[in-house]
């Protein structure tokens, strides 16, 4: 076992939060476009001359914006399980798109929509990180063979039995993918709410539609509105992953009898994980958990005592 061989898995494990991100960000921004698409027929149909009115937007919905609340959720729907916490917003968004005006059902599509993204990203999510487990487990018994070169199989969709279900599943996670997501649908209610309460012109519109270059802060924007959310649903995802490959790696240190570790920098660590990592090698019951902070990718190697030298 080397630095080296770490330091090369770290940087597969990088790729794969990498790869895993494109897959969430893109679940969520076509979210975002289909409520782009449901405002942009919102306008077309009671917007006159003069634009979308205020006095319209407080207007009482009618059958048309219900059946714009089904047909948003409809192309949504896919395979993935429906959880309680799912169950429940769909249940109070319903609610009020049937209770509200014009504004309301807006929100209530915006708010559905979200959900149904956040309930595909939990189960997606839950798979991603079950994969990581049992990668990472192959991952060791490659480095207990004492094999110097080694290629990492490429483990997807495993099943998920109840021992790495309880690893998956064995922090709170999810409920802070559902507090993100509830603001992420905060956000951009809160922006379109705004837009529309003094009434909407088309140049308006397009503004508040328009698509921004990733990373880019623009107010009253809706892509903009749900970009911070978006970035912090993936360092959930990310750091859980972090975990769940650090209980993999000591699960197996465990089954071999390793008896002192040492920790290995992620090539862009912070001063806090070079300094953990100077401090070591740990015994093995003594070493801290990873990760040491969001978003970290530091891992823990056994530790190989230095020859003594050869007697004269």
């Amino acid at each position: 076992m080397t630095d080296q061989q770490e330091e090369q898995r770290i940087s597969q494990l990088l790729s794969s939060d990498k790869r895993f991100k494109g897959q969430t960000d893109n679940f969520y921004v076509q979210t975002l476009k289909l409520i782009s698409d449901n405002l942009r027929a919102f306008y077309a149909r009671y917007a006159s001359s003069k634009g979308l009115t205020a006095d319209v937007v407080r207007q009482r919905i009618t059958h048309w914006d219900l059946d714009q609340f089904i047909h948003a959720i409809d192309l949504l729907s896919d395979d993935a399980p429906i959880s309680e916490e799912l169950k429940k917003r769909k249940k109070l968004y319903k609610y009020q798109a049937a209770g509200g005006d014009h504004a309301d059902a807006v929100a209530a599509i915006i708010g559905a929509t979200i959900a149904v993204t956040t309930n595909k990203v939990q189960h997606v999510s839950r798979q991603h990180l079950a994969n990581d487990y049992a990668a990472e487990q192959r991952y060791q018994q490659v480095i207990a063979s004492k094999h110097i070169v080694w290629t990492l199989p490429h483990t997807q969709g495993i099943q998920i039995t109840p021992a790495i279900g309880h690893v998956v599943d064995g922090s709170d996670w999810s409920d802070r993918l559902w507090v993100h997501s509830d603001n992420m649908v905060a956000d951009v209610q809160k922006v379109v709410r705004n837009s529309l309460s003094g009434g909407l012109q088309q140049q308006q519109l397009e503004k508040l539609l328009q698509h921004l270059q990733p990373g880019t802060n623009a107010a009253g924007n809706l892509q903009a509105a749900g970009e911070t959310e978006m970035w912090m649903v993936d360092r959930i995802i990310r750091s859980e992953s972090a975990r769940v490959v650090d209980k993999a790696t000591m699960d197996s240190f465990k089954n071999r009898r390793v008896k002192r570790v040492d920790i290995v920098t992620e090539p862009d660590a912070c001063d806090k994980c070079k300094e953990l990592a100077a401090r070591g090698p740990f015994l093995l019951v003594e070493c801290p958990a990873l990760p040491w902070h969001p978003n970290c990718r530091c891992k823990k190697r056994e530790h190989v005592e230095n020859e003594e030298p050869t007697p004269i």
